[in-house]
């Protein structure tokens, strides 16, 4: 009586967990359809307006496998989304190669270059010119993230890939994700309660160099750029001063990695500190550490408060500057090498 009693409750537990789930089967069946991060199938191409914040790492990672065949990449630009102001088409007449790819991620980390030059290395990928942007949040991480718009793509990294699958899945069924891009959707119409969720502004991707443009952002400076920095409330007060010191023993590894991939593939290479807007220079112990693992002509700061920094519509909000600082930025960097030929 007592196994019988208990397989009648077990059965009677299955069965309410079963009628719980239900609900949840129709908006399973919605994430399986629409794939709103475009991580479930196989995309040639992310040229369709984007409704969520995708996962740049991924599609940057995708559209190398998409073409490295077809195109065998020799330069490469890596960092994280700051990088979008380093147009392909304005590095190549500095580098002598239109075989260049730009392979960004969204806050990007020392450990996600680390693995993609490896990544790179394996697909036989020359590393003939690399650029690489960065700065002290990007220097300071040597592991992966939880959040599923930083996560590394697992082909890079060697994670489980179901692992990288379910973060996405997690995220479309917390905080009421899914209403709010069903809704979307449906209705066609972005409301202020969507904004922490879904994106309402274009992301172009170039399907060659994979480049990143911002067309509806550099239309509205365009047409008013007045009017668009005086409602910019992200470009307010700033707060000049030193970034902690953030390289360490990790730190150091994963750079003393990195610059041995530099030497085995004789890489013209150049590492450029962003301009940042809120003025924070890189730390001194930090820019010494980068000059003597990688040579002080290798490693060009721009951070802390100059020219670039001082000029409020050098930038698209506080996080990112516009194309042209990455163009008179390449000058400064490569011009010199180009006269001394």
């Amino acid at each position: 009586m007592n196994s019988l009693s208990q397989n009648r409750g077990s059965s009677r537990l299955l069965i309410k967990a079963l009628l719980l789930s239900l609900p949840f089967l129709p908006v399973l069946a919605t994430y399986i359809v629409f794939d709103p991060f475009r991580v479930l199938y196989s995309y040639q191409k992310f040229d369709e307006p984007f409704i969520v914040i995708p996962n740049r790492d991924y599609i940057s990672t995708q559209m190398y496998l998409n073409t490295y065949k077809q195109r065998p990449y020799s330069s490469f630009i890596l960092g994280n989304s700051r990088t979008m102001s380093f147009m392909i088409r304005d590095w190549t007449p500095y580098i002598g190669d239109t075989l260049a790819f730009h392979y960004d991620a969204s806050g990007e980390s020392l450990y996600g270059i680390w693995r993609k030059l490896l990544f790179l290395e394996q697909h036989g990928s020359t590393l003939k010119n690399v650029l690489l942007v960065v700065d002290h949040q990007l220097l300071e991480k040597v592991s992966d993230e939880e959040g599923h718009i930083f996560r590394k793509d697992p082909r890079t990294t060697g994670e489980f890939p179901l692992s990288f699958q379910l973060s996405f899945l997690k995220a479309y069924l917390s905080d009421l994700f899914f209403y709010k891009y069903l809704r979307y959707r449906i209705t066609g119409k972005f409301v202020p309660e969507m904004g922490d969720a879904l994106g309402n502004r274009r992301i172009d991707y170039d399907p060659v160099t994979n480049d990143l443009t911002l067309p509806d952002i550099n239309a509205e400076i365009k047409r008013d750029s007045l009017g668009f920095y005086a409602h910019n409330t992200r470009l307010r007060g700033r707060k000049p001063g030193v970034a902690h010191a953030v390289i360490g023993a990790a730190q150091l590894r994963e750079l003393i990695a990195i610059c041995n991939i530099f030497k085995r593939h004789r890489t013209n290479f150049h590492f450029v500190i962003s301009p940042l807007y809120q003025q924070q220079q890189l730390n001194p112990a930090d820019l010494t550490i980068l000059q003597r693992t990688f040579g002080a002509n290798r490693i060009h700061d721009f951070s802390g408060v100059n020219e670039f920094t001082a000029f409020v519509g050098n930038y698209y909000e506080e996080s990112h500057y516009r194309p042209h600082v990455g163009r008179q930025i390449l000058k400064r960097v490569y011009a010199p090498s180009i006269n001394a030929r």
